[in-house]
Order: structure tokens, then sequence, then C-alpha cells
């Protein structure tokens, strides 16, 4: 199987949209029309009224999204062996990332890639994925906005990726320097709405 077919059928994985399956099947709703409309585990949580059920919703998709990163980027050098792992699976997980954010499904209009980003990164290097999360909740619960610790883990990731590989992050293990990279400005990319009412409420605040 080519590089080109493992990317392929990444991006059709990635391209699932979980959040929408799992709010339409127990809400009977439609999550583009709860809060933000977006199709990821934090908005699709809201379509649940208990904290138990949005704890629950916000786990279980997240998990699916995780997933949809995880596969590819575990599974996918199996399939192109003459190939450098490291790269395919980074490819492999990039178009996974890619179909969950611009998902044909949903108008090329899917989630903001948190979760399935996490996923890939978790197959690709756990430990930087770790420090990456970690950092996230660090933020969060400082914070208090999901958002804010998103774009801290993307921040996290090249700085992390670079910091525990010195000697070989441009090196053998370039393509996941760049991975990381690219997941960092994409994920500030997918959050600029987010940043943008930031910004606009502070400013209006101290008006």
């Amino acid at each position: 199987m080519s590089v080109v077919l493992v990317c392929g059928l990444a991006f059709a994985l990635g391209a699932i949209p979980f959040a929408l399956l799992v709010v339409r099947a127990c809400k009977g709703i439609d999550v583009r029309t709860v809060g933000s409309g977006n199709v990821g585990a934090t908005n699709a949580s809201r379509a649940f009224a208990t904290r138990r059920g949005r704890l629950i919703a916000f786990v279980a998709i997240y998990v699916l999204d995780a997933a949809k990163g995880f596969a590819p980027a575990w599974w996918g050098p199996e399939f192109a062996p003459t190939l450098p792992a490291m790269t395919v699976g980074v490819l492999g997980g990039s178009a996974a990332v890619l179909g969950h954010v611009f998902t044909p499904l949903l108008g090329f209009r899917g989630g903001k890639g948190v979760a399935t980003a996490t996923g890939a990164l978790f197959a690709l290097d756990w430990l930087v994925a770790a420090i990456a999360i970690g950092v996230f909740f660090v933020v969060r619960a400082a914070t208090g906005h999901v958002f804010f610790g998103s774009l801290a883990l993307a921040t996290a990731l090249p700085v992390a990726a670079i910091a525990m590989h010195v000697d070989t992050a441009f090196g053998e293990r370039l393509a996941f320097t760049l991975l990381c990279a690219l997941l960092a400005a994409l994920l500030f990319w997918t959050h600029r709405s987010n940043l943008q009412k930031h910004f606009a409420a502070r400013t209006a605040g101290g008006a």
C-alpha cells in the first residue's frame, strides 16, 4: 500500500464527525445548532443537561476523535515499509487532522483538530504529547478557558519536540519537528475566532 493511499484513508477517517453523530444519536439534534456550532468534544458536551452527561460526552467524543489521529500514525508505517516509519506516521497523522478540520461531509467546516492531533502525537512520541497535554491542563485551570489551554498546548508542542530531542530534532526526527510546528500554526488558526471574541470582550470591558 502506498503512502498516498495511507494518507487518503487517514483523511477519510479524520473526516468522520463523531461529535455530530454522538449528539444526534443521544439527543436527536444537530451539534452545529448548539453553542458555538463547532463539531468538537467541548461544544458537543454542551448539548447535555447534566454535569455528568457533559463529562461523559466530552470524554467519549475526545477519545473517538483522538483515535482518528492515532490509528494512521501508529499503523500507517506498516503499509508503506519502504519509507521511514516516522515520515509515514507523520503524514498519516497529518492527513487525519486535516480530514477532521476540513471534513467534506460538513462542507469542509469541521472541528478545531486538538483531539485528533493529540492522538497522532501520542502514536508518534507519547512523551512530547504528554508534556503538551500537561501544559494544556495547567493553563486551562489557571485561565478558566479551554481555548487558552489549547493554544498553550500548541505552543508547547514544537518546544517540547526540540527540547526532548535536541540532537535529532532537525535530523532524523525533522518530520516530527515540522509536524509539531505546523500543528501549532493550525491550532492557532482554528482558534482565531475564540481569540477575536476574547480580545473584543476585553476591549469592550475596558471601554
